[in-house]
């Protein structure tokens, strides 16, 4: 990991090339940038996709200016030279991910194809990326022995939820999109989303967000999310299992303890609650049938 030292930067870091034998994988990082952050042109050897999180901010590429709102993805393409508009952005908060898209399976190469068909450079409205960036980079720092199919299973999601939204608007059913939280609301889902592994205090998750009180902070997540703090944490973990029980090493137990339930019974009732059908069962459907990586 490198951390971002600029005085443009409050916070940031970037992983190059995080995965060793992930090649396809070229980067990912977040930086939280103050007001008159500028950014150098400088290219990358594959797709970089840019979500913003916060803010709005303006990139230069291909000789045109586009100014990005918040929820959007921004696209640049290989080797294109890119950086700011020729004034500072306001202050803003984005994440990006880049990728060898060629490389990365045939759903994959078909979304480069279509993009480098429409020559496509900002996808509009787009937070449901945002969980699965936060989620790729939690794996990335994780370090765990398996966590290259995790994270190709973190890739083949935002793969498929970019390819559905490039998509949206051709004849078929439009995507639901919501508003992105406010900044309070999206630290307490980032630090949900690091933590996977247990069951988190409202207390902390309170602090994380920089509430005045726990009440508040329940009344104020729930009138976002549409759900309590603790069901929408319950969710993701529950999320991350039933992935994790596609991999042939993660047993109901292991998935369980690993995601912080106290036992692979209450487990196994809690995920049929969520999706109708016992972890067992979802595991002999769905285990082992991960599309491979291209080669």
């Amino acid at each position: 990991m490198r951390v971002l030292r600029d005085p443009q930067i409050i916070s940031g870091y970037v992983y190059e090339h995080p995965v060793d034998d992930l090649p396809a994988l070229t980067h990912c990082g977040e930086a939280l940038c103050c007001r008159g952050h500028h950014l150098k042109p400088h290219s990358h050897p594959g797709f970089e996709f840019l979500y913003l999180a916060r803010g709005k901010a303006s990139w230069r590429a291909g000789g045109e200016v586009t100014t990005q709102a918040m929820g959007d993805v921004y696209l640049t393409y290989p080797h294109e030279k890119h950086g700011t508009g020729s004034a500072g952005n306001p202050e803003n908060h984005h994440l990006w991910v880049g990728l060898k898209l060629d490389q990365l399976g045939p759903s994959a190469r078909r979304l480069a194809q279509e993009l480098r068909r429409r020559e496509v450079r900002t996808l509009s409205s787009c937070p449901e990326v945002e969980p699965v960036l936060r989620g790729l980079v939690a794996q990335v720092i994780a370090h765990h022995p398996d966590r290259r199919e995790t994270i190709l299973a973190y890739l083949e999601l935002f793969i498929a939820l970019v390819a559905q939204r490039l998509h949206a608007g051709e004849g078929r059913a439009p995507v639901p999109t919501a508003l992105p939280y406010s900044f309070a609301v999206q630290r307490a889902v980032a630090y949900m989303e690091q933590h996977l592994d247990r069951r988190i205090p409202l207390r902390d998750l309170a602090s994380m967000a920089t509430a005045r009180s726990v009440p508040h902070f329940c009344t104020q997540f729930r009138r976002e999310v549409g759900v309590s703090p603790a069901a929408h944490h319950l969710q993701l973990r529950l999320d991350a299992a039933r992935l994790a029980l596609r991999q042939p090493n993660f047993d109901v137990t292991k998935a369980a303890l690993q995601h912080g339930f106290s036992s692979s019974q209450h487990f196994s009732t809690l995920f049929r609650r969520a999706y109708g059908v016992t972890p067992r069962e979802w595991r002999r459907q769905h285990a082992g049938t991960r599309r491979p990586a291209a080669r």
